[in-house]
This record gives structure tokens, C-alpha cells and sequence, in this order.
């Protein structure tokens, strides 16, 4: 979105202006003990709350009063739980488990009993969504290659394709009758739609092609989503049965996480408005939106009290800051504190310092740290949010995505400091930057629509920018060490997979893995490739093979989740992100053996970023993200706007 001064300053002081005018509202706690509390929602009949909870790094579904009083557990403890759906009668609460396999859909009574699986087959299924009279379930499995939307009975059974095809595709039901709200696209490139399944034709209602569904008016009337398609993602909403759809937020920053107040008159939301993640609230005909919450820490899953005075929401105080962690063992060392959350980081090719995404001035900026330590310092300025710095090969440079613009553009730092320079201003969504190993060209992907997803390279030094794919599905560009090639992740068949191409070259080759496979990373001689792949009735595995295609190896391939493998500079060993104890942990696997050495800290969650030069310790997101139920009376708030 271009800068406009006289409008950022407007916005600026009409967010000081609600944050001065009313004293913060009165908040309870409802979990007060040890844990991790999220996905909290109450029943419809407004006498239960349902929250999942982690405790000893293991998970569980619970359902209590709607004060948090008298707990009662529902699920045996799992590694990996998320979503409380609960059933219009109040009886039943859905929600995604990896009790058995991978993210299926289960059902359990409210007043306890044995948990009923739903979805059995090895495909990850989510979003389950109820029918109106609680008979049936919708939600989304990729056992075709894409999402597809799929209905069951609330016992299970056989499944019926409800909408199917080339696209991902998720949906609602609506909370009156047969119709059901429907998104389709993939990745930011989707629109909304509206279909009967009593034999209605399929309704367009978006064009955009930017827009996040989020939920049904309470009367069915109206669907409330986001889009982007200012380069912000703002609330919108539309009427179901088609017409022209209104803005609800015109913030400086993101809007997320929206949620109807039970009369449909307020919408709840997430925002960065003010610099930091908040609870906002805003009337559903439009009008200046409220900030409920002004706090150190961070809020998400907001939902509203049964009564409609007020607003329950996780709340976390600490924030994951980067950390050097000694492989032999050691206690980790911090390299950043604070209460604004880091993100995006990356190792200098030297192993001096950490490039990383940070909100501590307000905006999402580019900040470089010392990996010795000492202070941080912030790269770009710009009235947007920028993030996914990437070093160039000789550390002089950096480059990153920035929103400053009308999309999501690719723009380069020198790190000694200076004037940021836009490289693409293409009419699509650019990811994923990396530099070639001359230095030379930015490999990256844009997305321009839902079926358009392809990988381009652009010159460092500025000039028009080359499209490299023609498949509308390819994304995560990796150079080759020799540069003369890129690893892709692409569509092929329907499934996710690793493909080779030559520059210059038409045809891709496939790593022959199966499952689908998500990242892959270069050894540094070029010979092998790291990736990470689900198969079957495991979690996400890590594995190796020959850059040949040959000699496929897995490290791991069972339940428990490894992800974001990063090669040693000498080749022989990965550290990986694993959930292997419970909790997120770093880990070592020496390549020869095959071993796996966990190196857990206590209460905190690590997601690797890469190895220091020396080989000896790891650069790592490190944290104990635990939140609390937290909730907030409104009603005097919403009273003074009435």
C-alpha cells in the first residue's frame, strides 16, 4: 500500500485517541495454573467452556464452566491438538488430533466418554465444521493432492465429496440451513463463494482474489473474511446472498482473527494497529474500531462470552527471541530480549550475525544482530512491514519482502546501511527470495492468481525480472551450490515433490520421494538433498537422497514431527526442529549413523535456524509460549459507541 502521510497521521491519532479515551477493561484469568492454554470456545447453550491445554509437553481437550472452574478432561494426551468445534446441541465438541496418525477429525461428548475418530485415512484433514442440526461434519483432506471439502456423519462412515478439484478448497456450513460458505484458491490467491447442498448452483461473491474466509453472521446473513488486497489484510464482509461487499478496518497494519459477537452487531479481532498484537473490536455496520487490550504480551483465538459483554482470548507474556545453543551440551546463550516476538531469522554467511524480523518499533522491520552479541540494528524504516531476510553470499547485502507497496515486492539492504531498493514490482505476491551463489541473480516465486504460482529471477543489481516455471505450481526456489541450477517445490500429479532444473533447461526432473514433500536443502557439495516428507500414517519426516535421485535415506518415519533441516558446514550431520519429547526441541543426526540427539531445554520450545560457522553451536528461535485464558468485559467499551 503507497504511504499516504496526512492518512497514516489520521489513523495514528485515532488509535491514541481510543487507547487515551477509556481505562483498560477489567480482565479474569481463568486458567491460572501451569500449561499452555488455546482454541478456547464456549457452547452454544453458554454453560461449558472448551479449550485445549498442553502440560508436561503433552495436550488434551478440556471442557470446564464458563468461569474455567471445574475442569474436566475429555482426550488422553497426545503430542498434537488443535480447533474446538462445538456441535449446535452443546452435546459434542470436534477438534484435529494426532492420537493415531496424522491430523484427523474426532468427536467426544462434552460430559466425557470415549473420543470417536472420524477420518482414518493418511491424508491430513482440518476445519471441521458442523451442519446446523448436528448431524454431520465438513472439513478439508488432501488424500487427492489438494484440499477438498468433505462431509461425514458425526458417528464417521464413508465420506461424500462435497467440492473437489485443481484448487484447495475449505468451507463453512452456515448456521440456519444447507448452505455452505466455500474458499477456493491456494496460498493468498483465493475468492468465496456460496453453494446449497440441497442442489443450488454455485454463487460467486469475491473477485479480488485476496480474501481469508472467517466466518457466518449469526442470522446466516452476511460472511465475515479478509482480504489483502490493499497489501494489508483488513476485515471484510459480504452478503451471503450477493452483493457489494463493505471494509470493516482501514488499520496500518494486519487484521486477523476475527470473530461475531453472538447478536451480530460486533466483531472481535486480532491487529497490529498499535504496534503490537491487540484485541479490537469494531461494530459490524462499520465505525472507528476499539482496542480492548494494551499489554506487553501477545493475544490470539479470541471468541466472545456467551452473553456478548465480553471477549475470551489465549494470552502470552514471553515472546521467542534468538538464542546460540552449544551442540556438546551448555546452557544457550540469548542474543535478543524483549517483549516483541522475533521471526524470519537467518545465519550471515560468516556465522557472525543473525538476520531476523522484528516489530520492536512497530511495523514488522529488518533487523541484523551480533552472533558474539551486543546491540541490535535495524535495517529498514518503512511505513510497511517488511520480513524472510536473506544474506547475500558475500554478506554484504540482504534481501527481503516488503508490503510498502500496492503487493508483496522483493527489495534489497546493503547491511552496513543505506536506502532499501525495490527489485520486482510484479502485479502478483513475491516470496521466498534467494540469492544465487555469485551473487548475481534473487531466485524467488510470485503468485499472481490461484492456479499461478511460479518461479522467477531477477538481477541483484536491478533489472526486469525472468520467469524460470510455467507450471503454476511451483514455489521455494533453492539454488544448486554450483548455481548453474534450482531445487523447486511443485505440483506433480496432484502431490507436493522436489524438482531439479538446469537454467536453460524446459524439463524439471522429480526427486523420486514418496509422500508429499515440503522443503529441501542442498548439502554443501551439492551431492545429496535434505527434505522433509508425510507419508502413510506418520507425522513429517526428514530424510536424505542423492542429488541423482538415488539412494534414499530416512532418519526418521514415525509420529512424532521433524522439520526445518539444516546441514552442518562440513556436511555430516542435520540439525532438525523435532516434537519428538512434546515440546518443539533442536536436534543433531549424524548422517553416517543415522542417530538422533535431542537437546531439550526445559519448558521451551527451539526452532532451528542454522549452524554457526564453526560447526559447534546453532542459531535458534528459542521460548516458552505460554499463554493463559484470559477474559475481557466489553460492554462498557461498546456502551459508549451505542
Amino acid at each position: 500500500m503507497t504511504p499516504r502521510a496526512s492518512l497514516l497521521a489520521l489513523v495514528a491519532l485515532s488509535v491514541a485517541a481510543c487507547s487515551r479515551a477509556t481505562p483498560a477493561p477489567e480482565r479474569t484469568v481463568l486458567t491460572p495454573g501451569d500449561g499452555d492454554y488455546r482454541f478456547a470456545t464456549y457452547s452454544p447453550d453458554g454453560k461449558r467452556l472448551a479449550y485445549i491445554a498442553a502440560q508436561d509437553e503433552r495436550m488434551r481437550l478440556w471442557v470446564s464452566t464458563p468461569d474455567g472452574s471445574t475442569p474436566l478432561a475429555l482426550t488422553p494426551p497426545t503430542t498434537w491438538m488443535q480447533t474446538t468445534r462445538w456441535s449446535p446441541d452443546s452435546r459434542s465438541v470436534a477438534y484435529l488430533s494426532d492420537l493415531l496418525a496424522p491430523p484427523d477429525v474426532w468427536v467426544v461428548a462434552a460430559s466425557g466418554g470415549e473420543p470417536v475418530r472420524l477420518t482414518s485415512d493418511r491424508a491430513l484433514e482440518f476445519n471441521p465444521s458442523w451442519s446446523p442440526d448436528g448431524t454431520r461434519l465438513l472439513y478439508s483432506g488432501n488424500s487427492r493432492g489438494n484440499f477438498d471439502v468433505y462431509a461425514t456423519g458425526r458417528e464417521g462412515g464413508v465420506p461424500d465429496t462435497i467440492d473437489a478439484g485443481k484448487e484447495d478448497v475449505f468451507a463453512l456450513w452456515s448456521p440456519t440451513d444447507a448452505r455452505i460458505a466455500i474458499m477456493r484458491g491456494s496460498g493468498g490467491q483465493t475468492t468465496i463463494w456460496v453453494k446449497s447442498l440441497d442442489g443450488g448452483t454455485m454463487q460467486q461473491l469475491t473477485s479480488e482474489g485476496h480474501e481469508q474466509l472467517t466466518g457466518w453472521s449469526p442470522d446466516g446473513r452476511e460472511l465475515l473474511y479478509l482480504s489483502s488486497r490493499t497489501g494489508k489484510s483488513d476485515l471484510w464482509v459480504v452478503p451471503a446472498s450477493g452483493g457489494t461487499p463493505r471494509q470493516l478496518t482501514r488499520e496500518i497494519r494486519d487484521d486477523w482473527g476475527a470473530a461475531w459477537s453472538p447478536d451480530g452487531r460486533w466483531v472481535a479481532y486480532l491487529s497490529a494497529a498499535g504496534g503490537q498484537v491487540d484485541v479490537w473490536v469494531v461494530s459490524a455496520a462499520g465505525g472507528q474500531p476499539l482496542r480492548v487490550t494494551d499489554d506487553p504480551g501477545t493475544e490470539s483465538d479470541v471468541t466472545w462470552t456467551p452473553d456478548g459483554k465480553g471477549v475470551t482470548f489465549s494470552y502470552q507474556q514471553s515472546t521467542l527471541q534468538l538464542a546460540v545453543q552449544p551442540v556438546g551440551g551448555g546452557a544457550a546463550r540469548e542474543l535478543t530480549t524483549g517483549r516483541s516476538e522475533v521471526s524470519d531469522g537467518e545465519v550471515s554467511p560468516d556465522g557472525t550475525a543473525v538476520a531476523y524480523t522484528s516489530r520492536r518499533s512497530g511495523s514488522a522491520d529488518v533487523w541484523i544482530v551480533p552472533v558474539a552479541g551486543g546491540e541490535p540494528r535495524r535495517l529498514t524504516t518503512s511505513d510497511g512491514d517488511e520480513w524472510s531476510p536473506r544474506w547475500s553470499p558475500d554478506g554484504r547485502s540482504l534481501v527481503f519482502i516488503s508490503d510498502a507497496g500496492q503487493d508483496n515486492d522483493i527489495w534489497v539492504v546493503p547491511v552496513a546501511g543505506g536506502e532499501p531498493t525495490r527489485l520486482t514490482s510484479l502485479a502478483g505476491h513475491e516470496r521466498n527470495p534467494a540469492w544465487s551463489p555469485d551473487g548475481r541473480l534473487v531466485a524467488f516465486d510470485a503468485q499472481f492468481d490461484a492456479r499461478a504460482n511460479d518461479v522467477w529471477t531477477v538481477p541483484a543489481s536491478g533489472g526486469a525480472p525472468t520467469r524460470i516455471t510455467r507450471q503454476g505450481q511451483s514455489a521455494v526456489p533453492e539454488w544448486s551450490p554450483d548455481g548453474k541450477g534450482l531445487m523447486v517445490a511443485a505440483v506433480v500429479n496432484g502431490v507436493q515433490q522436489l524438482q531439479v532444473l538446469r537454467l536453460g533447461d524446459r524439463a524439471a526432473r522429480t526427486l523420486p520421494i514418496p509422500g508429499y514433500v515440503g522443503v529441501g536443502r542442498w548439502s554443501p557439495d551439492g551431492r545429496r538433498v535434505a527434505f522433509v516428507r508425510h507419508e502413510g500414517e506418520g507425522g513429517f519426516d526428514v530424510g536424505m537422497i542423492d542429488a541423482d535421485g538415488s539412494g534414499l535415506t530416512m532418519f526418521t518415519n514415525d509420529r512424532p514431527w521433524e522439520f526445518s533441516p539444516f546441514w552442518s558446514p562440513d556436511g555430516k550431520r542435520l540439525a532438525v526442529s523435532t516434537q519428538r519429547l512434546g515440546s518443539i526441541d533442536a536436534a543433531i543426526v549424524d548422517v553416517a549413523t543415522r542417530e538422533m540427539k535431542v537437546l531439550p531445554v526445559p519448558h521451551s520450545d527451539e526452532s532451528v535456524l542454522g549452524w554457526a560457522t564453526d560447526g559447534q553451536s546453532l542459531v535458534m528461535l528459542s521460548g516458552s509460549p505460554r499463554n493463559k485464558l484470559v477474559s475481557v468485559r466489553v460492554d462498557g467499551l461498546l456502551a459508549e459507541v451505542k
